[in-house]
């Protein structure tokens, strides 16, 4: 049986239409499932396994897929959140929803490292690491940075012949954009590429195409690019200089340092501290020479808490229901079916 076939039925206009729609009414409610969570005589706890799916789970439990409705008006959190994740999909979701780098440090940031602001290391011409700050978390003495994945050079794999003027060269797939390069040429060949803008949001490195030979006959030169590796250790220093985003114009004058005292994929960063009743704390603050924070002494006695561990308590808990026993299923099924249709 659907489970919305014996919903009333009411005219309603949807956005703009003029004319009413025959529907059901989706929004009828009925206390049945509020009388029945009180009984626990009629249902028992389930812990849902992973990649079960709401019809293979009441197949399991009642021999039939048309129970699977009784699962959400159960379980309130499942009604709100939905059904829980596979771990495949967890992750996923991490990568998605926090797909930065976490660059902790124990110096203050007051004044400086702005908000969209882009934070390098040295060489300034050549960085390993690269990104703009995208927030800051003074608490926690956090950067949150998105790492740039430009194209940071480009090898020539063969010079070819008949080139009378620079080639345009083109830069394709690689899931990013905004790559754009210049060729030099001597002696009818390209012998090097300068990179003009590196682009952003590259996955892999994308393909080149350099311009045909300007004299028939000729051989049309090729590449491969490289992209940045955007790797930054702990230990290391950073630098940004207010108000300009070209990093290969820095000077070591104009640029602020930060010490990096660790670094980390996003999600896999401290998002809170917890004591030991699993309360969320603040860190202790001590200073060092009056403007470090303590990341090491701080936090004796607290638990760090991931983004990651944050997103696999809440689907674990998720996991967790309440389900109607085998035989009383049936019963609260019609019953609901006929409150719903009158």
């Amino acid at each position: 049986m659907s489970f919305f076939s014996n919903f009333p039925i009411i005219n309603y206009k949807f956005g703009n239409e003029v004319s009413d729609t025959v529907f059901q009414n989706l929004t009828v409610y009925v206390d049945l499932i509020d009388q029945i969570i009180d009984n626990a005589s009629l249902y028992t706890k389930y812990t849902i396994q992973d990649g079960e799916r709401p019809d293979s789970l009441s197949y399991k439990l009642y021999d039939t897929v048309d129970h699977y409705w009784t699962f959400y008006l159960l379980n309130k959190k499942l009604r709100i959140q939905g059904w829980p994740l596979t771990y495949q999909e967890q992750y996923k979701l991490m990568k998605e929803y926090y797909p930065n780098t976490t660059l902790t440090t124990q110096e203050t940031m007051h004044g400086e490292f702005y908000k969209g602001d882009i934070i390098a290391t040295k060489p300034f011409a050549n960085p390993t690491f690269k990104g703009r700050i995208i927030d800051k978390r003074f608490d926690l003495g956090q950067i949150i940075v998105k790492p740039i994945v430009e194209v940071r050079s480009v090898t020539v794999t063969q010079g070819g012949t008949g080139y009378t003027t620079a080639p345009s060269v083109t830069f394709s797939g690689g899931a990013g954009k905004g790559a754009k390069a210049q060729a030099l040429i001597s002696g009818g060949a390209v012998t090097s590429i300068v990179i003009t803008d590196g682009g952003d949001n590259y996955e892999e490195a994308p393909t080149v195409t350099i311009g045909e030979p300007d004299t028939g006959g000729g051989i049309r030169a090729t590449a491969t690019a490289v992209l940045s590796s955007n790797a930054v250790s702990a230990n290391s220093v950073v630098y940004s200089q207010r108000d300009e985003p070209d990093n290969t114009v820095w000077n070591d004058e104009d640029a602020r340092l930060l010490r990096v005292f660790s670094s980390s994929d996003q999600y896999k960063s401290v998002h809170h501290y917890e004591n030991s009743d699993g309360e969320i704390v603040d860190i202790p603050l001590s200073t060092i020479s009056g403007r470090a924070l303590n990341l090491d002494t701080g936090t004796i006695g607290l638990t760090a808490v991931t983004y990651e561990d944050r997103l696999i308590d809440d689907n674990e808990q998720l996991r967790e229901i309440s389900v109607l026993k085998p035989e009383v299923v049936d019963q609260v099924a019609d019953e609901f079916q006929r409150l719903v249709s009158e």
